[in-house]
């Protein structure tokens, strides 16, 4: 009788869940979501070398490196973002006779579903594809090439790490 209680408790506080996402409703474009979230990402190291290494006569270089990084994150969050949302949204249709709890539509209630499971895997995919490249960047900045020239530290760093959470957005 406990896990039955129990699993009604969960469905209770799902329900209350989905009840205030769909009150509080959203719009926002991701495309420009993920452009300025992986600018800021890759905009991250060049404020690190120059300040700290004294980096700021390899102008160029920050853009160039920076502009690939920032094209290869927003592409690895789209993916993420594409990838978790259609493997959530499976397991929401299910609830196709929600919709009248909340005195909706049924097209209403999937509109609004489908926003919120698409806020959800954005949100996902920014804090994983993050955590991986600012692991990745730590790991090869300050371990890996911690010994060779700072300009290319700077380069290889930055770059293999965009190249690997890019790469890794296809996989896991």
């Amino acid at each position: 009788h406990s896990v039955h209680r129990q699993k009604k408790a969960m469905a209770n506080d799902e329900d209350e869940f989905l009840e205030q996402n769909i009150k509080s409703n959203k719009a926002e474009s991701p495309s420009s979501t993920y452009l300025a979230v992986a600018f800021l990402l890759s905009a991250l190291p060049v404020f690190l070398f120059y300040t700290v290494y004294k980096l700021d006569d390899i102008g160029v270089v920050y853009l160039v490196v920076t502009a690939i990084s920032t094209v290869l994150l927003s592409t690895a969050y789209q993916k993420v973002t594409y990838r978790e949302k259609t493997r959530l949204m499976r397991f929401r249709k299910e609830n196709s006779t929600m919709h009248r709890k909340y005195n909706m539509t049924s097209s209403e209630f999937d509109s609004e579903v489908e926003q919120i499971t698409g806020d959800e895997a954005l949100y996902f995919s920014l804090f994983r594809n993050n955590l991986t490249y600012v692991i990745f960047f730590l790991f090869f900045a300050f371990y890996a090439f911690r010994d060779i020239n700072r300009e290319f530290c700077y380069a290889v760093s930055v770059g293999a790490a965009s190249v690997l959470v890019w790469k890794f957005s296809d996989w896991f």
